[in-house]
């Protein structure tokens, strides 16, 4: 079977189209889920406080909280006093509504403009390292990634932070070998502080690039005579973050700044799960089957498939490695991509803060780790990118149709529970805490357009008789209805009757639980006179 033959840049634009359709393909089919909605409040310059309180309201009317932007600095504001995030990528989606206006779909495709923007830089930056054949190899591999797909596709700030790390790391490499054009220092400069003000993850991409620059500056004597320069760079930078530090502090500081981050869970498990997950994280980025919600034989199936592909890429990656000659632990992107897992171990490990908890976490070793990969690969027989392809296609049809990769708290099956009955039905949300508020209005916002519902926030039930205090108790059906009681993370019992006005509701079947929040469905029927 004949090699590889990516020569050109001609393939760029059918690669760029590809990751388009992959990225767009039923864009806004799966419903929003917390941190989408956090990004969507803030954006908007508002917070989930201003979600209703005691007030029966339809979805839609739920759906209208999420109009009517504000100005980027209240969006600044907004997710300063309200979140633990720098503010670039909030204030730019407020400026994106205000063009686009605002719906499940733009809120996504923003993301998906700067996943495009992420895949061309990708393809830029393999130039740089490698030659076009592993630019467009890149690109390809980025471009059919369920990992860079996911980052895609999602309301959030990972696939900016991704696009803009590429292209700092072109310019970074660029300057590494020699081309210290003014153009280079400046958006190597620039690029970087632009990144530590979308993410404060992407400050392990920056500490990265230092370290390993300055270690190649004290490692080659003959190269100490640019220090200046390189030292000049790093300072700008940093004069360049200072009007935000005093924030970032603050966020660090904050009572559950990154609370998010520490488990609980024996030593064993401590030492391990990092391990485990970093693997989970690394085989996403190549496939991804069904391995939730699923019976356990498909679990086992979808497992032993993905380490398989997995293994065999890996197999002929390290083959490849060995006879590239640009392929070494000294070589700037594998260094680059080392000391960043090495900053998320030490974290991890060192303060409890456990950075390989979720896969998006691993998105500033992701552009290295495609450069690599393709670098590895490009002189490979043709059936190994082929496997690649078809791994990253199949991945992204079972994601579209929620087969995959589903939220762990299933909001599209909650929601459709709650507005299956035909006849009226009352949901009643007890978020409990403010920080559950986004995951009850997922709920909300994932019941289907066409169900005949109506949904209040209310405080917690009691686990006797309970009357909720509902401001418009006048929007309850006078006739037979369903209500469902609905609160995240209830660790009591459901009321055994609850009283709405002139109706009486009892228990219908058991409590359905449902990763962590518990359901109770009632029969309410007209109280006798």
């Amino acid at each position: 079977m004949s090699r590889l033959r990516l020569t050109n840049q001609s393939y760029l634009p059918l690669i760029m189209l590809l990751a388009a359709f992959l990225r767009l393909w039923r864009l806004a089919a799966k419903p929003l889920w917390v941190d989408e909605l956090y990004t969507a409040f803030y954006s908007l310059g508002k917070s989930l406080k201003e979600i209703p309180l005691g007030t029966l309201l339809p979805p839609e009317r739920y759906w209208s909280l999420l109009a009517d932007p504000g100005t980027p600095w209240q969006a600044a504001q907004a997710v300063t006093v309200h979140s633990n995030h720098p503010p670039l990528f909030f204030m730019a989606m407020n400026g994106w509504f205000q063009g686009m206006g605002i719906s499940v779909w733009s809120m996504r495709a923003f993301a998906v403009l700067w996943g495009l923007v992420a895949v061309a830089g990708v393809f830029y930056l393999g130039r740089r390292v490698g030659g076009p054949k592993v630019g467009t190899l890149a690109a390809l591999l980025m471009a059919v990634s369920p990992y860079g797909i996911y980052l895609s596709q999602e309301a959030r700030h990972y696939s900016l932070a991704v696009a803009i790390a590429v292209f700092a790391l072109s310019s970074w490499i660029a300057l590494l070998q020699g081309d210290r054009s003014l153009r280079h220092w400046l958006s190597w400069i620039g690029l970087n502080a632009l990144g530590l003000y979308v993410h404060y993850f992407y400050s392990f991409s920056l500490i990265a690039q230092w370290l390993v620059t300055i270690s190649r500056l004290l490692w080659r004597r003959h190269r100490r005579a640019q220090t200046l320069s390189w030292l000049l760079a790093m300072g700008a930078t940093l004069l360049l973050y200072l009007p935000w530090l005093s924030n970032a502090l603050t966020h660090f500081q904050a009572e559950g700044g990154t609370n998010w981050l520490s488990q609980s869970t024996p030593i064993w498990q401590t030492v391990v799960l990092p391990w485990l997950q970093s693997l989970i994280a690394a085989v996403f980025m190549l496939i991804l089957l069904p391995v939730e919600q699923v019976p356990l034989w498909v679990t086992i199936t979808s497992a032993l498939i993905m380490l398989g592909v997995f293994s065999l890429v890996l197999f002929q990656i390290n083959r490849g490695w060995r006879l590239e000659p640009l392929l070494d632990l000294w070589s700037p992107l594998v260094s680059y991509g080392l000391v960043v897992f090495g900053l998320m171990l030490s974290i991890t490990y060192g303060l409890g803060k456990d950075l390989t908890l979720a896969p998006r976490y691993f998105f500033m070793l992701y552009p290295a780790v495609t450069v690599v990969a393709a670098l590895a690969l490009v002189y490979r027989r043709q059936w190994v990118v082929v496997v690649v392809l078809v791994a990253g296609l199949v991945s992204q049809l079972l994601i579209s149709y929620d087969l995959a990769l589903l939220k762990s708290y299933l909001p599209g099956q909650i929601g459709r529970r709650l507005g299956a009955d035909a006849q009226p039905t009352l949901v009643l949300i007890a978020p409990q805490r403010n920080s559950y508020r986004a995951r009850a209005l997922s709920y909300v916002l994932a019941i289907p357009s066409h169900a005949n519902v109506q949904i209040a926030f209310t405080e917690p039930a009691t686990t006797e008789t309970w009357q909720p205090e509902l401001t418009n108790s006048d929007k309850i059906p006078a006739e037979k209805s369903t209500l469902w009681l609905v609160e995240p993370q209830r660790q009591i019992p459901f009321p055994p009757k609850v009283v709405l006005s002139s109706q009486t509701c009892s228990l219908v079947g058991e409590r359905i639980k449902t990763e962590g929040t518990g359901q109770q469905k009632y029969q309410c029927v007209v109280a006798a006179s």
